[in-house]
C-alpha cells in the first residue's frame, strides 16, 4: 500500500494547484462554475489538513469536527459547481448550506464517536450520488467524456456506502476493518484529487463545443448552416471530381411558409422548420450532408449518388412531408416540399452545383410546387 502521509501531502498540493487554477478561469471567464469548484478543491485541502492534525495534536474539536464539515462541504460545493453550469445553482444554494447548517449541529454532540463518522461518510455518499443526478440533468451528450465525471462519482458513493458499511459492522467484526478502511481512504483522496482535475477539462471541452457549434450550426434545426456545409461539401465534391465518382445535390424549399408564419405565429413556424428538418434527416444515409441554408430551405449533398437515385431519394422526403400532417399545440398543419436535383458536371464547383439545383427548384416552384425537378 501507499504511503498514506506521502498520498496526503501530493493531494493537498494538486488541489492547492487546481484550486488556484479555478479561480484564475473564474478570473477570466466569469463563469461561477469554476469559482465553486474551486471552493470544493480549497475546502477538500482544509479537511485533509484538519483530519492529518489528528497526529500532532489531540484536539478533537479541529481534527474531527471541523474535519468533518470541511469533508461534507468539499461535495456540496461541487453540486454548486454542476447547478452553476446552467445557472440554476442559486435554487440549491439554500438547501446545500441547510445541509451543511444541519450537519454542524447533529455532529456537535457525536463528533468524536465513531457515530459522527458514519455520519459523515453517508451523507457524502448521498451526495456523490446526487452529484452524478445533477450532471445527467445537464444533457451534455455532445461530451461523452462527461460519463466519466458520472462514474468518478458514482464509486466515489458507492466506496463511501462500503466505508459506513464497514463502520457498521466493526464492533461486531472478528476481522480486522482497518486496513480496508484505510484502503477506502486512500481511494477517496484519489478519487476526489482525480474529480477536481476532470472536470475543468471537461468544461474547457465543452466550451470548445459550443463555440464550434455556433460557427457550423443552425441553432434552430442543428443541423449545419451554410458556411459550414460550403465547406464540407466542396471537400467532397473536390473528391468526386478526382475519383470521378457520382455525386449530386438538392435543393429544398418548405412551400407557401409565409403562410405558417402569419396564420399561426412564427413560434409554431420555428417548430415546423425544426419538423421538417427531423423528417429530412430520417430518409438520409449517414453519409449525406444536410444543411439549412437559410429562412426555409435546405440543402443537402449526396455523395456517392447517381441521378436516378437522388431523384427517388428526393421524392421519398417530398412523400414523407406531404402525407404525414404537422401538429403542435392541437393544430394540424399540411406542408409541402418544392425539391430540385442536380448531379455533378465535370469539374463543376458547389457554388454552381447549388446554383443549377436551384434552378430546378424554382422549376419545381413554377410548375406548381409540391414536386421534383432534375435540372437540365
Amino acid at each position: 500500500m501507499m504511503h498514506l502521509p506521502t498520498i496526503i501531502i501530493i493531494s493537498i498540493l494538486l488541489n492547492s494547484i487546481i484550486s488556484s487554477f479555478l479561480m484564475s478561469l473564474y478570473v477570466l471567464k466569469k463563469q461561477k462554475t469554476y469559482l465553486y469548484w474551486c471552493c470544493s478543491c480549497f475546502i477538500f485541502v482544509l479537511a485533509q489538513i484538519t483530519a492529518a492534525l489528528r497526529a500532532f495534536i489531540d484536539l478533537d474539536f479541529v481534527s474531527h469536527y471541523l474535519a468533518d464539515l470541511f469533508i461534507i462541504a468539499t461535495p456540496l460545493a461541487a453540486i454548486l459547481g454542476i447547478h452553476a453550469y446552467n445557472n440554476t445553482e442559486r435554487t440549491k444554494f439554500s438547501a446545500c448550506l441547510g445541509v451543511l447548517l444541519a450537519s454542524g449541529v447533529i455532529l456537535l454532540p457525536i463528533y468524536s464517536s465513531s457515530f459522527g463518522q458514519l455520519y459523515t461518510t453517508t451523507l457524502i455518499a448521498c451526495c456523490f450520488c446526487y452529484a452524478a443526478y445533477a450532471l445527467k440533468t445537464l444533457h451534455l451528450g455532445r461530451i461523452t467524456h462527461f460519463l466519466v465525471l458520472q462514474i468518478c462519482f458514482v464509486v466515489h458513493a458507492i466506496l463511501m456506502f462500503c466505508q459506513a458499511a464497514l463502520l457498521l459492522s466493526a464492533p461486531t467484526s472478528v476481522v480486522d476493518t482497518q486496513q480496508a478502511l484505510a484502503v477506502i481512504l486512500i481511494s477517496h483522496i484519489v478519487l476526489s484529487t482525480c474529480t477536481a482535475l476532470v472536470w475543468p477539462v471537461l468544461m474547457f471541452l465543452e466550451s470548445e463545443q459550443v463555440l464550434t457549434d455556433l460557427a457550423n450550426l443552425d441553432p434552430l434545426t442543428g443541423l449545419l448552416n451554410r458556411r459550414a456545409f460550403l465547406n464540407l461539401s466542396a471537400t467532397h465534391l473536390e473528391q468526386a471530381n478526382g475519383c470521378k465518382k457520382e455525386l449530386c445535390a438538392l435543393m429544398i424549399d418548405i412551400d407557401f411558409f409565409k403562410k405558417v408564419n402569419d396564420q399561426f405565429g412564427h413560434d409554431t413556424g420555428d417548430e415546423a422548420l425544426k419538423w421538417v428538418a427531423k423528417q429530412i434527416q430520417a430518409q438520409l444515409r449517414e453519409h449525406d450532408i444536410i444543411a439549412r441554408i437559410g429562412g426555409e430551405e435546405f440543402a443537402i449533398l449526396l455523395p456517392n449518388t447517381s441521378e436516378k437515385n437522388a431523384h427517388a431519394l428526393s421524392e421519398r422526403i417530398r412523400l414523407a412531408i406531404k402525407n404525414q400532417p404537422f401538429i403542435y399545440r392541437q393544430q394540424s398543419i399540411s406542408l409541402s416540399l418544392s425539391i430540385g436535383v442536380i448531379k455533378r458536371s465535370k469539374d463543376s464547383n458547389i457554388n454552381d452545383l447549388l446554383a443549377q439545383a436551384d434552378k430546378g427548384l424554382y422549376q419545381a416552384k413554377h410548375n406548381g410546387r409540391n414536386q421534383v425537378v432534375v435540372a437540365i
